[in-house]
C-alpha cells in the first residue's frame, strides 16, 4: 500500500514524515510532491492508494488535483489538510468523496487514527475485490466461456486496440483505469503498464488527448455551446475542461473555434 503527501511547503511534508509513527502503519512506500503537477507525474507512473493533500497550494490547489484524480483514479482514498475552516472547502471535499478533512496544525495522533481507518477500508475493498474476481473466474471456468478463452490468447497489441476503441466510444462517460480494466478482465496496474509500453504514453494522457480531439472536432463541425461540448467529452467542470484543452492545443476552446470556423 502506497501513500502520497502533497503540499507546496516542504517543511509541512517533513513535519508529517517525522511526526507520524509510520512503523505502525501498513504502508510500503511514501511519495512526496510539492505541487499538483509533480503529484500527477507520480500518480501516472506509480500506484497510489492514499492521498494526503493540502488544499491551499499554488498555482493549482488540492481541490483541483483531487477533481482530476476522481476522473482517472477514482479508487484512491483522499484526506484533505487545510489552514482554514472554510465551509466552501469542506463542501468541495464532501462532493469529491474525500475520506476526511483536517485542519492545520495537524494532530499526529488524529492523523494516525484516520490513516488506520482508511487502511482498514482499503483492505476491506481489496478483500471484496478478490472475492468478486474468484467468483468471475469460477463462473467462466464452470460455464466453459469461449470468449474468456479467446481473451487469454489476445496479444498486447490487440488488448491496447480494444481499450482504445472502448475509450473512443465512451468519451462522455466517467473513464477510470479501474473501470476500463474491468471491462476486459485485466488488473488495472497491468493494463497501465502494457498500454504505456505499447503506445509510449500513459493511459490517462491518451484519454485526455482523445477527449480534446473530439472536442476540437465538435467546436469546428457543430454549433454546440462550449459548455455542451465539455459535457459531451466527459467534463462537468467547464474550467477544468478549458484547462485540459489549453494543455493540448495551447489556446482556449473559444479561441480555437474562432480560428477554425
Amino acid at each position: 500500500m502506497n501513500l502520497l503527501i502533497v503540499d507546496d511547503e516542504m517543511i509541512a511534508i517533513k513535519a508529517i514524515l517525522d511526526g507520524v509513527k509510520w512503523e505502525h502503519m501498513d504502508i510500503d512506500k511514501i511519495y512526496t510532491a510539492n505541487s499538483a503537477v509533480q503529484a500527477r507525474k507520480i500518480l501516472t507512473k506509480d500506484k497510489i492508494d492514499i492521498l494526503l493533500c493540502d488544499i491551499e497550494m499554488t498555482p493549482e490547489d488540492g481541490i483541483s488535483l483531487v477533481r482530476w484524480i476522481r476522473e482517472y483514479y477514482n479508487s484512491i482514498e483522499c484526506i484533505f489538510i487545510t489552514c482554514h475552516a472554510d465551509f466552501n472547502f469542506a463542501r468541495e471535499a464532501i462532493k469529491l468523496n474525500s475520506f476526511d478533512y483536517l485542519l492545520k496544525p495537524v494532530s499526529y495522533d488524529k492523523l494516525e487514527e484516520i490513516l488506520h481507518k482508511v487502511i482498514d477500508k482499503i483492505h476491506d475493498k481489496m478483500n471484496q475485490s478478490k472475492v468478486m474476481q474468484y467468483g468471475e473466474i469460477y463462473l467462466k471456468e464452470f460455464t466453459g466461456n469461449a470468449e474468456c478463452k479467446e481473451s487469454v490468447k489476445k496479444t498486447v497489441a490487440e488488448i491496447v486496440d480494444e481499450v482504445s476503441k472502448y475509450i473512443r466510444f465512451h468519451l462522455s462517460e466517467t473513464l477510470t483505469v479501474e473501470e476500463i480494466a474491468g471491462q476486459i478482465y485485466l488488473n488495472p496496474d497491468y493494463l497501465t503498464r502494457i498500454f504505456r509500453k505499447e503506445t509510449g504514453e500513459p493511459l490517462i494522457k491518451f484519454i485526455i488527448r482523445e477527449r480534446m480531439y473530439m472536442a476540437a472536432k465538435l467546436l469546428t463541425d457543430t454549433q454546440l455551446s462550449v459548455n455542451s461540448i465539455a459535457l459531451e467529452v466527459g467534463y462537468s467542470d467547464y474550467s477544468h475542461f478549458t484547462k485540459m484543452f489549453k494543455q493540448i492545443y495551447g489556446i482556449t476552446p473559444t479561441v480555437y473555434r474562432q480560428k477554425h470556423k
